[in-house]
């Protein structure tokens, strides 16, 4: 049994270390970022928060440019280069987890605390696209106002983002600094949709597109869009005051088994230590912990997906 332990260590640690020398060969890219910089620095921009859709660009590796989006959708300004060592780092832990708890625990301790990451980024970002979507409309209109008085596209999605209250703010001064380095505006448009997962973005990208290769009355269609947005907010709070009742049960069907799972080790916590010494009581645990933890990602995804419309 110690044999065999010591292989599945081995092994993992052989694993993790490849998967590691991979992310940190592959990632190697900060040379062009030292250039990007460097142009923005040459138009007066500092900020690093300004080149979120130009790093994309940078990014080679799939597994680096998932997890960079899930930082910047979250509001996390991380450079790539800091993602990747964090990624290495983590992956050199997982032999550490896997000698220090067990190989029962460790895997267990591993998947609680990749979901547990996994589901504050994905609140944070779900609040933050709720809120630039919620300000999209107020942005827009400033847009068609500024079109109005004879602007170029860009130059009108630049002067209303300067007036933007945050995140969009921070999001389309990042857009318009991406245009005044050479990319085209319904491009950027359409990488930082694909970001940040807003279709009302993919549309105006796709507007944008049309109205730079076949002319076109932009203001109308972007009135549309307006439209669009708000009627859709309103029955996206109609139907969370109508679903008010389900969402009070779902949280309280995920809260009680794990709140009574501590209460019991608080008044007893010999229990399940007994429990942990024998092997039936740890695969009885472990499976239990796995069920609930199956649950609360399915009653997550019931609640998001009265949600799916928003975005």
């Amino acid at each position: 049994m110690r044999l065999l332990a010591g292989l599945l260590y081995l092994a993992a640690a052989l694993l993790t270390f490849g998967m590691a020398a991979w992310l940190y060969l592959r990632a190697g890219r900060r040379g062009r970022e030292e250039k990007l910089t460097l142009r923005l620095r040459a138009l007066g921009v500092d900020e690093p928060g300004a080149v979120y859709v130009a790093r994309d660009r940078e990014l080679g590796n799939p597994v680096l440019r998932a997890v960079c989006h899930a930082l910047w959708r979250s509001g996390l300004d991380v450079e790539p280069l800091v993602v990747a060592r964090g990624l290495v780092l983590s992956l050199f832990l997982v032999p550490l987890a896997l000698l220090l708890l067990g190989p029962y625990a460790g895997p267990f301790a591993i998947l609680l605390a990749g979901l547990v990451v996994f589901a504050w980024l994905s609140q944070q970002a779900s609040k933050r696209r709720h809120l630039i979507v919620s300000q999209l409309p107020d942005l827009l209109e400033s847009v068609i106002r500024v079109l109005s008085a004879g602007n170029t596209v860009d130059e009108s999605f630049a002067s209303s983002a300067r007036e933007a209250p945050e995140p969009t703010r921070t999001l389309f001064l990042s857009i318009g600094r991406q245009v005044r380095l050479g990319a085209p505006i319904e491009t950027v448009l359409a990488e930082a949709a694909e970001i940040h997962r807003i279709r009302d973005l993919k549309i105006v990208a796709l507007a944008a597109a049309i109205n730079r290769k076949y002319g076109g009355s932009l203001r109308n269609v972007l009135k549309s869009l307006i439209s669009a947005i708000r009627s859709r907010d309103v029955a996206n709070r109609e139907l969370r005051a109508l679903t008010i009742e389900t969402r009070i049960s779902a949280y309280t069907l995920a809260v009680i088994p794990a709140s009574l799972t501590l209460l019991i080790w608080v008044q007893n916590p010999d229990y399940y230590a007994e429990m942990w010494r024998q092997t039936a009581g740890q695969l009885t645990l472990l499976a239990s912990g796995a069920l609930q933890i199956i649950g609360v990602l399915v009653i997550w995804r019931m609640m998001r997906a009265t949600d799916a419309t928003a975005t």
